[in-house]
Formats: C-alpha cells, sequence, structure tokens
C-alpha cells in the first residue's frame, strides 16, 4: 500500500533557513520552489500557523487548495495536530470542491448543474462516439486519451473562441476518430448541457466567467479569502491561474508551491510557463527554493536529477539529498517483455512480505499492469491496483483473436458458426468479403461459396479463410494466435494502427505472451470471466501488498522500493509524443516516477530502449545490468532466460 508521507522533520524540529524563510513571510505573493521530497506540507502548515499567530490573520479568511481530496484531507489532519484542533475554520479544499462551491454560492450569479461522475462520463463518451458512427469498441487507455482532448478543447474554447474544433487533436491518432472528432466533441458537451452536468472543465470556465463578468460576486469572494495558499502550483492551466490572481487581488497574498519539473498535465494547458508567468506578473514576489529532498538517497537524487537537466524549460535548480549514499540505482535490459516480467517477479519473492507493502510497480499507461498482475497472481504475490487499470481483455485486439477461436470452434465441430464472430474479423485481413454475403444469424462455409459462385477468386479467398479456421482449432491458444497472426495474415491488418496503449501489432504480441500458459481456449475464456474475482481473492487489496500505479498516479506518493518496467521507446516517451514541449513533459513523468522511490530504484528495459536512459547509461553511478550479455554484474542476480522464438505453423500443414 502507499506508504503516507513522512514527517521528515520533528514537529519540535528546527525549520531549514529556506523553509523559515518561506513559513515567516509576511504579505504579497511569493513562490516556493519545492523539489521532491522538500517537505511541502510541513511548510505549507506552519505558514497558516504563522499567518494566524503572528500576523492575526482570521483562519476563516485563509483558503488552502491542492489537488486530489487525499492532499487537502492529509494537509487538514496534520494542521489540526500541530494546532491541537484549535483552528477548525480554515478552509481546505480541491480546485474541483473549490470552484464547486463558489459557482453554488453565488446567489443568481451561480449555477445549478450537478457534477458528473467518471462512470456517467464514459457512459455519455461511449454513446456520443456511436452516435458519430464509431462502432467498434474502444479500449480504457483510448477512452482516456478522448477524455484529455475534450479537456484540451474546452481549455482552447476559453483561450481561443473562434474555431477550437477546427484545430488538431493532440493526443489521438485513431484516423477515424481523429476525423469525427468534432462531432464527438459537440455531442458529448450537448449531452452533458441537456443533463445539468459539469466536469472539472465545465467548472473552470463557468467559474471563470462569473467572477470576471460580475464585480460584486468577485468582491465577495475577494473578501471573503484574504490569503489564499496553492499547492503543486506546476499543475494549473493558464485558466486556473487566472481565477487564482483574481481571488487574491486587491491584496495579492498569494503563496504558491510547486515544482516546474514535476509538471504532468500539459493536456490542460499546465506546464513551466504558468510559474514563469507568475514571476513576470509579480516582480516584487520573493522566490525561495527549497533543494533539500528528505525522502530519496543520494544515489537516486543524482539519477533522476542527470535525467530532467537534459530539459531546457525549466527552473534551473541544483538538489541535494539529506540521506546520502545508498543502493546505486539499476538500469537492467532485457531481451522480451517475458523476461522483464520473470525478473520483476523473482525479485518481488525475494522481498519480505513486510517490504512488498513499502514496494510500488510504476508504469506510463494502465493496460501495461494487465500482464505483470496477472504473473503475479499465479505466484502468489500480494498485489492491489491503485485506481482503474485498463484489461487488456477488453482490448478490440483480443475480442478479435476470441472471434476467431470461436469461430474456428463452431465451424470444426459444427460446421456453422456465428454471424457476429464473422463479421467481426472476416475483413481482418481484408478479404473483401461483403456484409450481404452473411446476412443470416449462423454462417457456413457452403452460404459465403454461394454467394460468390460467380466469383472465382473469392470464392479461392473463402475456402483459404475456413481452411485457416480449421488449422487453428485445437492448437493451444498461443500457437493459435501465433497462426493468426502471421499465417492468417491478421499482423498485416494491424499495419500503422495504434491508440493510447501504443501500436496494435505491440499490443497483439503482449496478448500473446500472456496467453502462454492456457493449455486450450476454454481455460483462458474462464481465467477471463474470473478476472475481477481473482483479483480480490487473491490479494488484490488496498490494505497490502505490492502497489501497481501510473505515473500520474503516483506524484505525491513514496514507497522504499520502486520499479519502473517497460522504459521503452514508444513507451516512455509516449508514441505520441512528438513536439518538444511534449518530449520534456514525457521526461518530467519519468522524473516523478523515479523520485517516488526513498531507497532502492530499479528501471527495467527491452527491446528498443527509452531515449531518456541514454544519459543515465553514460553515468557511472549508474548500475549497469544486461541480460542480453554473457557478462554480469555482481550486484545483480543472473535471471536470463533463453529467449523462445514463437512458433510458426506454415500454411500447408494441418
Amino acid at each position: 500500500m502507499p506508504v503516507n508521507k513522512t514527517n521528515y522533520q520533528q514537529e519540535a524540529g528546527e525549520a531549514s533557513p529556506a523553509q523559515k524563510q518561506a513559513i515567516e513571510h509576511a504579505h504579497g505573493p511569493m513562490q516556493v520552489l519545492a523539489g521532491p521530497g522538500a517537505g511541502k506540507t510541513y511548510l505549507i502548515i506552519r505558514r497558516i500557523r504563522h499567518l494566524i499567530c503572528h500576523h492575526g490573520v482570521s483562519p476563516e479568511k485563509i483558503l488552502v487548495i491542492t489537488f486530489t481530496k487525499a492532499s487537502a484531507l492529509e494537509m487538514q489532519q496534520r494542521f489540526a495536530k500541530l494546532t491541537e484542533g484549535i483552528y477548525p475554520a480554515v478552509n481546505f479544499g480541491t480546485f474541483h470542491a473549490v470552484y464547486y462551491h463558489i459557482l453554488n454560492n453565488s446567489g443568481n450569479g451561480g449555477v445549478n448543474y450537478q457534477p458528473i461522475s467518471a462512470k456517467e462520463k464514459a457512459e455519455l463518451l461511449k454513446h456520443s462516439l456511436a452516435v458519430c458512427g464509431i462502432e467498434e469498441e474502444v479500449d480504457g487507455d483510448t477512452m482516456d486519451y478522448l477524455f484529455k482532448e475534450i479537456s484540451a478543447s474546452k481549455n482552447r474554447d476559453a483561450w481561443h473562441p473562434p474555431n477550437p474544433l477546427g484545430m488538431p487533436c493532440l493526443a489521438l491518432s485513431d484516423e477515424d476518430i481523429m476525423k469525427k472528432f468534432p462531432s464527438i466533441f459537440k455531442e458529448y458537451c450537448q449531452i452533458m448541457e441537456e443533463r445539468n452536468r459539469l466536469d472539472f472543465d465545465d467548472m473552470i470556465i463557468l467559474c471563470y466567467k462569473l467572477l470576471s463578468r460580475n464585480q460584486d460576486i468577485l468582491s465577495f469572494w475577494q473578501n471573503k479569502y484574504s490569503h489564499i495558499l496553492v499547492d503543486e502550483f506546476q499543475d494549473i492551466s493558464p485558466l486556473q491561474y487566472r481565477i487564482l490572481k483574481e481571488l487574491a487581488a486587491p491584496g495579492n497574498n498569494l503563496f504558491t508551491v510547486g515544482d516546474d519539473d514535476q509538471s504532468i498535465y500539459g493536456f490542460r494547458g499546465a506546464g513551466p510557463k504558468v510559474m514563469q508567468q507568475f514571476i513576470r506578473d509579480y516582480p516584487e514576489a520573493p522566490q525561495i527554493f527549497l533543494d533539500t529532498n528528505y525522502r530519496c538517497r543520494g544515489s537516486i537524487v543524482q539519477a533522476a536529477t542527470l535525467l530532467i537537466e537534459e530539459n531546457k524549460d525549466r527552473f534551473p535548480k541544483c538538489l541535494k539529498a539529506a540521506k546520502e549514499g545508498g543502493a546505486a540505482v539499476k538500469l537492467c535490459t532485457f531481451g522480451s517483455w517475458e523476461e522483464e516480467a520473470k525478473y520483476l517477479v523473482k525479485a518481488m519473492k525475494e522481498l519480505p512480505l513486510k517490504e512488498q507493502g513499502k514496494t510500488a510497480v510504476i508504469y506510463r499507461t494502465n493496460s501495461q499492469a494487465n500482464g505483470l498482475t496477472r504473473l503475479f497472481s499465479q505466484s502468489g504475490i500480494p498485489f492491489h491496483v491503485h485506481g482503474k487499470t485498463g484489461n487488456l481483455w477488453e482490448h478490440p485486439i483480443c475480442k478479435d483473436f476470441l472471434a476467431y477461436l470461436h469461430l474456428a470452434k463452431d465451424i470444426s465441430e459444427t460446421g456453422i458458426g456465428q454471424r457476429a464472430d464473422l463479421l467481426r474479423i472476416m475483413n481482418r485481413p481484408c478479404r473483401y468479403i461483403h456484409r450481404q454475403a452473411a446476412e443470416d444469424s449462423q454462417v457456413n462455409e457452403e452460404k459465403l461459396l454461394d454467394y460468390y459462385q460467380n466469383v472465382p477468386y473469392m470464392q479461392k479467398r473463402i475456402s483459404e479463410f475456413f481452411t485457416d479456421l480449421r488449422r487453428i482449432y485445437g492448437l493451444r491458444p498461443y500457437l493459435a494466435l501465433d497462426y493468426i497472426r502471421k499465417s492468417a495474415g491478421y499482423d498485416s491488418y494491424l499495419t500503422g494502427k495504434k491508440d493510447g496503449t501504443g501500436t496494435w501489432a505491440e499490443m497483439a504480441g503482449r496478448i500473446q505472451g500472456m496467453v502462454r500458459g492456457f493449455a486450450s481456449l476454454d481455460e483462458w475464456k474462464a481465467y477471463m470471466e474470473n478476472y475481477g474475482e481473482k483479483k480480490k481473492s487473491e490479494g488484490q487489496n488496498e490494505e497490502g501488498g505490492v502497489t501497481f500505479i501510473t505515473m500520474h498516479s503516483a506524484k505525491g506518493l513514496e514507497y522504499d522500493t520502486v520499479f519502473i518496467p517497460d522504459t521503452n521507446a514508444k513507451v516512455i516517451p509516449h508514441s505520441k509524443a512528438v513536439l518538444p514541449g511534449q518530449m520534456e513533459e514525457e521526461r518530467r513523468l519519468l522524473y516523478v516516477g523515479m523520485t517516488r522511490a526513498k531507497e532502492r530504484l530499479e528501471i527495467l528495459t527491452f527491446g528498443q530502449p527509452s531515449c531518456f536512459l541514454e544519459k543515465l547509461k553514460s553515468s557511472p553511478e549508474i548500475l549497469l545490468f544486461s541480460h542480453l550479455q554473457a557478462r554480469q554484474t555482481q550486484h545483480c542476480p543472473d535471471t536470463r532466460q533463453k529467449h523462445r522464438q514463437p512458433v510458426h505453423i506454415p500454411r500447408h500443414l494441418q
């Protein structure tokens, strides 16, 4: 489970000189640059106490804003403990809660809309996709990227009203969705309006419009809060920043704490430029740098610094570790995902059970967890997945594979298959079979041949297709998928296709690797059907075991031991990151993942390594270990496996 943030300094202890300067700042704006593990919460709660006790600020006039409920609650609890609960009137909240509070407590100027839940958002988006003619099911990661693009479009609409829908999609790469995105966006917003629902971006936009167009309402909220403290300032959008400036005026008692090197929400406009703009807007504001990392060992701080110094768009800084030394950071290279996964399982088994609960596997996208969690389940390693995880078994490629196998089984056993299975795969790869050739709910080879009785070349294609189906029948799932991909030509259909999970060819390979251990289709289906129950029964709870978590979700958390798998090209940096700003954000994401580790950090890669690793490889501080070479580093166990080439069954073999 996530380890609660350590109170790095004793409550009665002295603050560092930089912290002391920030805590004792009286009035006016201030920017605090706080690196990972720099004691931000320690600083903020003591500043609140200082404002009340030394400057006579009324507790109810202090507003403290952060991004997550957990952070707001933790800060509130630590402040209550520090002050023995005598100042309960201090306002702690998330941006989400603050905006909604303003909108619903501004008289006739507010709105009567209700926040939308994540579940309802997904339902509305799926409906919008269907209305716009996207019939194929969309996987979880692509849904995430669609929501990011919707968020980006709403923010562009707020900043560039003329034609936001004409702007290119930043996150999406599926051509059909890209072309139809303006219609999808319009339909989604229309349904939201009809149902009186608000998402987070709507709250920001409406709140800004409310405050900027109604001076009386703005004055009310300016008088209500005299001092505003903002945590994670690097993650706010330009529009959120405008709202803060409006609320803080005219006293400008705006105290911000953030780290430009941990800005990872560029899709909604957040980035280092907002922090840089603060300095331009408030040239009189002192800038304090908390340069001591109280969380990570010196070796981890050095490795993370090497990485992030490659970014250009940042405040220059020099971090130091309060805890010097520590085990060297390991960078391990493997020949395949399976070898990487086996190494990870072996490393976890070597950890005492108590230490597993202080360990995290941190990855770039949700779908990366699926194969690993299955191996952890099979190996009896307790774990839990933080938040949601994309279910690889629900990916369109997996559904194609299953349709092939179902149709192969039905045709081979009864000669009759289901129309739905046929329609899904008959043109994957393209065989030019028309839907009208399969109008009945049940289909067979004879009906299709009759439909094309006067087209000999189509009859040949249909015969080859059904021959492939009969050859697939009875094979173990791994071999069947290998045949489908190579002999039946499915890989040619995948060429060039990609989504939020990466290229579809890579995804097909990952799914094939995950079914290696299943003896039959029925065994594979039984596993998938019980997937949710298996997670619950095999130790996946929030109370213990190894944590599986994305880089985005891991920000603000810490673990004794961290493994970062799949640091490969097209994963981190993501395949969609092409512009310099996007590449820098991807590097910041990896930096966030690395700086979650307190004592031990291992970075794993296979295939083509991430370009971000080049700088680390050249450092004598990094312990390199390759599972591809005969040599091995004495501190790293040898888990090399002989790479098995997938079996290819020639078409002419039964």
